[in-house]
């Protein structure tokens, strides 16, 4: 059976992770290469491949091609989805063999999860959340289109956090906590409480940062 090609916009950690670790995953494909928009990084070669033009190359393939949105900042991955779902692209999950997944665990696409993730049952997880290495979520909790958890994250159950957050390493919550959209959550911070969308707090227990 021939591989599916694919390219991963970003030549950065994330996609150097994927690039690299291609085994850790069930479905293989044939990496084409990098796309970015880093005039710098263009022609130049990362994590073996090659950057093969910026992310507008895309639209100059002629066959169907599966995509990677290989970065890990919210808000960037959301303008380039947007500027790319109306188009014929694919957009596989890759979640490692090393992760645990209960029954009743529901993934979108576009999603990428790491080696020690643990995932409890009835947890829906929206399109192009990245999980890094070592969170543990708990039954029932509830994950928005665009996320970012550090390495480290802990969430109870009930917890449910709105698109494009932005959760830092070591992170944890209480049951039924809700973070709200676009909410930056500090390192090692304690959220016993409800975080107001677009807020930036930290700290234990977490608390608003006052902008300066």
């Amino acid at each position: 059976m021939s591989k599916k090609n694919l390219v991963i916009i970003g030549a950065g950690n994330v996609g150097g992770f994927i690039a690299y670790n291609q085994d850790l995953f069930e479905e293989q494909y044939h990496l084409m290469g990098f796309l970015d928009d880093d005039n710098d990084k263009i022609g130049k070669t990362f994590y073996g491949y090659k950057v093969i033009g910026n992310i507008d190359h895309i639209f100059t393939f002629t066959e169907r091609i599966s995509v990677l949105i290989g970065i890990a900042s919210p808000k960037i991955k959301k303008i380039i989805h947007q500027k790319l779902k109306d188009k014929s692209f694919h957009f596989p999950s890759f979640i490692s063999k090393n992760a645990w997944l209960s029954n009743k665990v529901s993934v979108g696409g576009g999603v990428i999860i790491y080696p020690g993730v643990s995932i409890n049952y009835e947890t829906v997880i929206e399109e192009f959340v990245i999980m890094n290495m070592n969170c543990a979520i708990g039954h029932n909790c509830h994950i928005s289109k665009y996320c970012a958890l550090a390495p480290g994250v802990n969430l109870a159950g009930f917890t449910k956090i709105e698109e494009g957050v932005d959760v830092g390493i070591g992170v944890s919550t209480r049951q039924n906590i809700v973070i709200g959209s676009d909410a930056v959550i500090g390192g090692q911070s304690m959220l016993i409480k409800n975080v107001s969308p677009g807020a930036k707090v930290a700290g234990v227990p977490a608390n608003k940062i006052e902008e300066k």
